[in-house]
């Protein structure tokens, strides 16, 4: 190898622009095996930036000469999936897994040795399309078409018994940046994760399109469609994927359907009334989207919903968009208009956890089916009965589906963004609304025994009873809060700036607990700081918020 030039972003060698994915991670996640298999699925070249490291070390402990690294080529391409072995003087370098390839991370450390790892395989990716695996292969290809962070939990890295040779047992984890995708491994094989992938990367490449579906569960919603479908019609327009808005007709004795259908949507009409559980799955059963949105027949929307709620999806996979919302006053049908909206009942749980719900004991608990987004295929794999047809009335239906997709790895992303405001009905929880949710409630409690911590709640809920529901909660949750100050670092980042890196160096650096207060506000920052630091819990908040409700705003 020789040291790099100054690279070209985005191109390999003098051909053609070629297309490249990158694949790094933290190491048990299969790294390998998945760039090895993704190659051969798409039938590109693929090569191993960790590999060369390894071939530096082997090759430096025989000669003794550290500039000897200079003569390592990526070895044959073999595009089937096999793998390119390093040379060294044109023979194979052979004990790559073994002691003799200790010490790889010094030159990987080595900014010589690594631009000269850079040069060798974009020489080696050439003008072909290639699946680039190995540490900085995102830095070193910033305008590939896909750059891939694969991660795991820390107990499912420990067990290491994901598919697939690891080429290292320990590594510095800074490696994800902004604009990567963290990709969650905890719960997927390999055979699902390429799958996935390979959608991804055509995507990715142009050759298809994303595509959302909208399910609204109406009955009796006609004067709320009206103001609801226009609004929507202007967030779809808005949106470069493919649209598909469902309303499901629940027993409707006015013209529901009729003003669906005049506002652009695909109508599912059941006749008899299945509530809110079997309407949505009635919507899931023609939506085709490859994200799925719930929405309330009642919330409107602004321009930038469906493209906010699309935009989290291509953060992280698996990871569930709970949406924000106001409250419109009676009377008020225009969010703009001047009123005072009142506040979703969540942010003020949220400031006492921090706006990365991540942090939360029970975060499906926020899940509201009135605006949340799921990705269709995680929802099919941990949820494919849908909704619990025999949650009926009011309540806790949508948490219960969150608690399935918790149970299967979900990741969380509040966004303020993908909110609505919440037209004005009666929410006065009588005390025939409450009998029914406490009858869902043994329902849930029922069917997960680890959901019994629920009950906490129940004073919060009993209209008999005067108590702040934020005291409730507290008491249900039971996690460490924003006045929670020992041990905390605080990661303080202008809106434009990558937070990333600093996090990972926090922990690195050994701290306990991380708060990251982002200037810019972006939701993203939850489901790729979990991918940062897994298990942590990085605290999370704008830098108005963390100025609001901190003890000491100035730190950071």
């Amino acid at each position: 190898m020789r040291p790099a030039e100054p690279p070209v972003a985005g191109r390999a060698g003098s051909g053609p622009p070629a297309s490249v994915v990158t694949v790094d991670g933290a190491a048990g996640t299969g790294r390998t095996a998945v760039a090895a298999a993704l190659a051969a699925r798409l039938g590109w070249r693929w090569c191993s930036m960790d590999e060369l490291y390894r071939a530096c070390a082997v090759v430096y402990r025989r000669t003794g000469d550290r500039t000897s690294v200079d003569d390592i080529r990526s070895g044959a391409d073999r595009a089937s999936g096999g793998h390119p072995h390093p040379t060294y003087k044109g023979r194979r370098i052979d004990g790559l897994h073994g002691p003799g390839a200790a010490g790889a991370d010094s030159f990987a450390d080595d900014p010589r040795v690594r631009a000269a790892v850079t040069a060798e395989v974009r020489r080696f990716v050439g003008s072909h399309d290639a699946v680039v695996e190995g540490r900085g292969a995102g830095q070193a290809f910033p305008r590939a078409a896909l750059r891939l962070h694969l991660w795991a939990s820390p107990a499912q890295r420990a067990r290491r018994d994901l598919a697939g040779p690891e080429l290292d047992a320990a590594r510095p984890e800074a490696s994800l940046r902004l604009g990567m995708m963290a990709w969650n491994r905890s719960s997927w094989s390999l055979h699902d994760t390429v799958s996935r992938l390979h959608e991804r990367v055509n995507v990715a490449l142009g050759r298809r399109r994303r595509s959302v579906s909208v399910v609204i569960p109406a009955r009796c919603s006609q004067d709320e469609l009206g103001l609801v479908m226009p609004r929507l019609a202007a967030a779809a327009a808005g949106c470069t994927s493919d649209v598909q808005i469902v309303v499901v007709d629940d027993g409707s004795t006015d013209d529901t359907a009729a003003v669906a259908a005049a506002g652009g949507a695909q109508v599912v009409s059941l006749g008899a009334t299945r509530g809110r559980s079997g309407a949505r799955n009635a919507g899931l059963q023609v939506a085709t989207g490859d994200v799925v949105v719930f929405l309330d027949s009642d919330m409107l929307v602004e321009p930038d919903f469906l493209a906010e709620h699309l935009r989290l999806h291509e953060a992280a996979n698996d990871t569930v968009v709970v949406g924000g919302r106001h409250h419109l006053p009676p009377g008020a049908t225009d969010p703009a208009g001047g009123d005072v909206l009142r506040r979703d009942s969540r942010e003020a749980l949220l400031d006492v956890y921090s706006y990365n719900m991540a942090c939360l004991a029970h975060p499906w608990s926020l899940a509201y089916g009135c605006n949340m987004s799921v990705d269709r295929w995680f929802l099919e794999r941990a949820a494919p009965a849908g909704f619990d047809e025999s949650f009926v009335g009011w309540g806790l239906e949508d948490q219960e589906l969150a608690h399935r997709l918790a149970g299967h790895g979900a990741q969380w992303a509040y966004s303020r963004a993908a909110s609505g405001a919440h037209l004005h009905h009666d929410r006065t929880m009588t005390a025939e609304r409450f009998a029914g949710w406490k009858a869902n409630l043994r329902r849930f409690v029922d069917s997960h025994e680890d959901a019994s911590a629920l009950e906490r709640l129940v004073p919060g809920m009993d209209p008999s009873r005067n108590v702040d529901y934020v005291d409730v909660y507290r008491r249900f949750d039971g996690g460490p809060t924003t006045a929670d100050m020992t041990g905390l670092l605080v990661v303080r980042v202008p809106g434009s700036d990558d937070p990333l890196p600093a996090v990972q160096d926090a922990v690195a650096n050994g701290a306990d607990t991380v708060a990251l207060v982002d200037e810019g506000d972006r939701a993203e920052l939850a489901v790729l700081a979990e991918a940062a630091a897994p298990g942590l819990g990085v605290r999370l908040y704008s830098g108005a918020d963390w100025e609001r409700l901190s003890p000491v705003p100035g730190a950071g």
